[in-house]
């Protein structure tokens, strides 16, 4: 259980870059060490839930994983039953949610495994609202983050140079730190910094499966829909469209098509539809035909993989840390992103508990490194997916061992289509909670071998051969 640690002999200033749940959670640990923690936004943040412009991603379908929320209720107690009381829904992995894999609908099975389904505002709005009362807590709205301050060895950075975004052109203001945290996501500027400061910035690897979203907001039926959770998961590689609707709060729903290998979903309300009916769940499009729509449909492209190499750098340049989307941005297809910055935070939280505050020599090495092994099983899961892809696959190469456990992972799917242990050990390592290890549990193990000599288990291994090893790969190294 995480503690918070508010007392008397909190010294010093940390900074984060970015408002966004990396940022606002990271700014939540730093109190615990810190007398005082400001978050520089680009943005000026609402005071209610509202979507804002440099966060375009959160129009989309967000799915926060049952050990995330476990970690942001241990951060802000109550947080839960709050979202709650604001219209979220609460959903069960088991009974609640439809899953269709391949075309092949998984049965519905027994879990203790809540999640709460919401916009992605209004989860960012409930831990923003939390945090500015902390009296520790300050943000800096409408700010750009323009480089670091150093010391005169250019060793340690010091603080900030920012400036307002209103008045750009007017000179640039420092700002004082004991530490830096850049949490500020896909367009980290951290890489340039570092260089223009003579440090060697990050390699950089992408795995970039061209996967692209669109999403429309519908007003929830009256009458019952035939699921409360639906995710059609694509398959590679031939198999590349799918889709996810969720119910969020003020009786509406979102529904987020999904495209991957380059098909791109359309924007417009025919191409949406008649992509809508292309898909193989029963009655998908009807209903969303049926349905009010709320607003246009929104695409979003910005999927890819990418991964900055800070855990190999041959020198740090002490006082500044990155986390989040700033080092590992993930596809966003596979539901781990918040949960992945939530451990981010927590592995601050535990680097700074066993570091000297006598100047924290090492600890952007240390942290950088401990962050990567955090992250290397998320990483490697959903990158192991989208290598399926032809359009990602050129030059990638997967070793023999991968692709025995891949194989091992097309079985386990097919299973868990009639299979309801199987598909809740499944879904207990989908959400972090428990280790891949779990799913060679000699029981598991049978049962999965047993599932292939059945014929419909058979047809459904044969239609998720490659889908369900990306699919499990991924929930694999998330509960890594």
């Amino acid at each position: 259980m995480f503690q918070q640690e508010m007392n008397s002999n909190q010294t010093g200033h940390a900074i984060v870059i970015g408002g966004s749940i990396a940022g606002m959670l990271t700014a939540r640990v730093l109190t615990n060490h810190f007398a005082q923690v400001t978050v520089i936004e680009r943005d000026e943040l609402p005071d209610g839930p509202a979507f804002r412009k440099g966060a375009p991603h959160a129009r989309h379908a967000h799915g926060l994983l049952v050990r995330g929320q476990q970690i942001m209720e241990d951060l802000f107690p109550g947080m839960t039953e709050a979202l709650w009381a604001q219209g979220a829904i609460p959903t069960n992995m088991g009974r609640d949610l439809t899953l269709y894999i391949g075309g092949a609908r998984v049965k519905p099975f027994e879990a203790d495994l809540e999640i709460t389904g919401s916009s992605r505002p209004l989860l960012e709005n409930a831990i923003y609202s939390r945090l500015r009362q902390m009296p520790q807590v300050r943000f800096l709205t409408g700010r750009d983050v323009t480089g670091l301050c150093t010391d005169e060895a250019n060793r340690r950075v010091t603080g900030i140079r920012l400036q307002e975004r209103s008045k750009h052109g007017q000179a640039e203001q420092e700002l004082a730190a004991d530490l830096v945290v850049d949490a500020s996501g896909r367009g980290s500027k951290l890489p340039a910094w570092l260089e223009a400061l003579g440090y060697q910035p990050p390699a950089e690897t992408t795995v970039d499966s061209q996967t692209s979203y669109t999403t429309r907001v519908y007003r929830r039926p009256h009458n019952a829909l035939p699921w409360k959770v639906l995710y059609n998961m694509p398959m590679a590689p031939d198999h590349s469209r799918g889709c996810i609707l969720i119910p969020i709060e003020g009786d509406r729903m979102l529904v987020t098509l999904i495209g991957l290998n380059g098909d791109q979903p359309p924007t417009d309300e025919a191409g949406f539809l008649a992509y809508a009916r292309s898909l193989p769940v029963p009655g998908f499009h009807d209903a969303i035909a049926a349905a009010e729509p709320l607003t246009e449909p929104y695409g979003y492209r910005r999927a890819a993989n990418r991964l900055r190499h800070y855990e190999k750098l041959p020198r740090y340049l002490e006082g500044v840390l990155a986390l989040g989307d700033s080092v590992y941005a993930l596809n966003p297809v596979y539901g781990q992103g918040m949960t992945v910055a939530a451990l981010g935070a927590l592995t601050l939280d535990e680097c700074l508990r066993t570091q000297s505050a006598d100047g924290r020599a090492g600890l952007a090495s240390r942290f950088q490194k401990q962050l990567a092994k955090v992250n290397a099983g998320p990483w490697q899961l959903a990158t192991g997916q989208d290598l399926q892809w032809p359009c990602a696959a050129a030059g990638h190469k997967t070793d023999p061992v991968t692709r025995m456990v891949q194989r091992y992972f097309d079985r386990v799917l097919a299973a868990m289509v009639d299979n309801g242990e199987v598909a809740q050990a499944f879904a207990q390592v989908q959400n972090m909670l428990q280790p891949p290890t779990t799913l060679f549990h000699p029981r598991i193990v049978w049962q999965v071998l047993r599932a292939k000599s059945s014929a419909h288990s058979a047809n459904s291994a044969q239609k998720l051969t490659r889908q369900g090893d990306a699919q499990h790969r991924i929930r694999e190294t998330s509960a890594a």
